[in-house]
């Protein structure tokens, strides 16, 4: 995982490429900040509980971040929407309305 930092936000990104016979590849950067501890079973019901340390994915945008085809300044817009949009988010919950 790579890392970006976006105001007053670090954030953590990886780059996923997916291939498929209708639409050829397809790119996803998905965005993370902060972890999480998760405990499950080895095996669905049973088995040992393994615990790991996982990534808190705040969002995800649809297309490589890294791409030649598209400058800084498109890809920076595209990434202070969502997080302008991740911190309304946060007011909300604070219950800061207006």
């Amino acid at each position: 995982m790579k890392t970006i930092r976006i105001g007053e936000r670090e954030l953590q990104y990886e780059v996923f490429d997916d291939v498929n016979e209708y639409d050829g590849v397809t790119y996803e950067t998905a965005f993370y900040e902060g972890t999480t501890t998760v405990t499950k079973r080895k095996y669905l019901i049973f088995g040992e509980k393994i615990t790991k340390v996982v990534p808190n994915e705040v969002f995800r945008l649809y297309f490589n971040i890294e791409d030649e085809r598209m400058t800084k300044y498109e890809v920076r817009a595209k990434i202070e929407r969502e997080v302008e949009l991740l911190d309304r988010k946060e007011q909300i919950e604070k219950g800061e309305i207006i």
